[in-house]
């Protein structure tokens, strides 16, 4: 008997050990996650998407500085998750500018597996919001701007140009606000703007609005003053200058301008007598009409070319004071006056006075010079000769050419303007070299 219990017992024993391969299997893990998507939706959050992967019970979110070598755990998810938007924390923050890698790890709680995952992960960079809702409006000779302040910004860069084709430039930064308001917009032509969220935090722009929004600016006819000295109560300490000769007035804001750019580590301006001829013309011109239009009707740029100065890029004006620091207080306080002064752009200087009225000339080069040459077209000029050719120190300058062409005549026909690029004008400004042609009508 006790030799048939053994051998039972060893007998069940073996069948134990046979069954255990059959009743016991290896777990198997999770599949791998691939990772489709990453976005900075705001400046700080961003937002990961990824395909869901076979037997997976979680999914686990981790991000990291790019470059860093450790994950740091995020989030765990159900299964039915195939996304997730990591809001800026204390303890998980974004930081706008740095840029940042994230992962997502399939994870089986029943066997306690981990499925393979994308180890370099998706790369984005925290960034702030494109700014919205850029508008622009009239008011006199100047634009408003006003825009959606976006989150994570405390500045905004205020770009423009005059051209649909141009690059963007920097006109200034301002402040956290949604509104500028520019004082110098190119007039009689169309200006371009756009508006750009800053972090002074990071020194970070955002996204660019490359559309941005445009507006046509007409000169304006109402006589009044682009700006308004503040009326002080201190004695003044150059009250000599308020009796000086405009010649003494005018060096004294010639000093003024170069003293203000040197503190704002710009090159001083070279002071051209050219520009000074036309400034002092222009500053008897405002006293009749407070405006960059001229009594005639003409630009301010053509006293300029009259005066046998170049490259003409600006003009600042005054009135109400006959102290040159007063008036130079008033265009420092003013944002698009003291673009003007403190331009990188700019080389040259001239200033003009009468009877307390200011003007303020600037050029980025007086010897460039352009040429136009006039094609009469069947027509002739009162010297007998068919083209004419005038070269001007003007190049990329405002001209008006009536105010440098002579009319041609033609027998039984009327001058009816001129041709540039199959286009008739009667009024036009140019830049660069160009030839114009005649165009006729014949008599009635």
């Amino acid at each position: 008997m006790k030799r048939k219990r053994i051998s039972f017992l060893a007998m069940l024993i073996l069948a134990v050990i046979l069954l255990m391969p059959a009743s016991i299997q290896a777990a198997t893990k999770p599949g791998a996650v691939k990772l489709t998507k990453i976005t900075a939706v705001d400046y700080n959050k961003i937002s990961i998407k990824w395909k869901k992967a076979s037997g997976a019970t979680n999914y686990i979110v981790y991000y990291k500085k790019a470059g860093n070598s450790k994950w740091i755990k995020l989030k765990t998810l159900g299964n039915t998750k195939s996304s997730y938007t990591h809001t800026s924390s204390s303890k998980y923050p974004i930081v706008v500018g740095q840029k940042y890698q994230y992962t997502v790890k399939a994870y089986d709680k029943n066997t306690k597996k981990y499925g393979s995952y994308n180890t370099k992960g998706l790369t984005v960079t925290a960034s702030l919001k494109m700014v919205t809702g850029i508008q622009a409006k009239i008011e006199g000779t100047t634009v408003k701007l006003t825009w959606n302040k976006v989150s994570g910004a405390d500045k905004y860069a205020i770009y423009s140009k005059i051209k649909a084709g141009d690059k963007w430039s920097k006109i200034i930064t301002v402040k956290d606000t949604s509104s500028f308001i520019d004082v110098n917009p190119c007039v009689d032509c169309t200006n371009y703007y756009s508006v750009r969220g800053y972090s002074s935090i990071t020194k970070t722009y955002g996204v660019m609005n490359k559309t941005g929004v445009s507006i046509y600016v007409k000169d304006s006819d109402e006589v009044k003053p682009t700006i308004t000295p503040e009326p002080t109560d201190t004695p003044d300490s150059d009250d000599e200058i308020d009796h000086a000769t405009p010649e003494q007035k005018v060096q004294e804001v010639f000093k003024l301008v170069n003293i203000e750019r040197m503190n704002a580590g710009l090159q001083p301006y070279k002071y051209d007598l050219r520009l000074e001829k036309a400034a002092m013309v222009r500053a008897k011109e405002i006293a009749v009409k407070f405006s960059h239009r001229r009594p005639d009707g003409t630009s301010f740029d053509t006293a300029i070319s009259q005066a046998g100065a170049g490259c003409p890029s600006g003009e600042n004006i005054g009135m109400g004071t006959t102290n040159a620091s007063e008036v130079m207080k008033a265009w420092m306080d003013s944002l698009g006056h003291k673009i003007a002064i403190l331009s990188k752009s700019n080389t040259h200087i001239g200033v003009g006075y009468y009877e307390g009225h200011w003007v303020q000339t600037f050029s980025n080069g007086p010897d460039k010079k352009c040429t136009f040459t006039i094609d009469a077209n069947g027509g002739k000029f009162n010297d007998g000769s068919s083209i004419k050719s005038y070269q001007f120190p003007l190049e990329q300058a405002h001209v008006s050419i009536y105010d440098v062409f002579p009319t041609p005549i033609r027998e039984g026909y009327k001058f009816d303007g001129w041709l540039l690029y199959n286009k008739k004008y009667h009024y036009l400004t140019a830049y660069g070299d160009e030839t114009f042609t005649a165009t006729w009508v014949p008599n009635n």
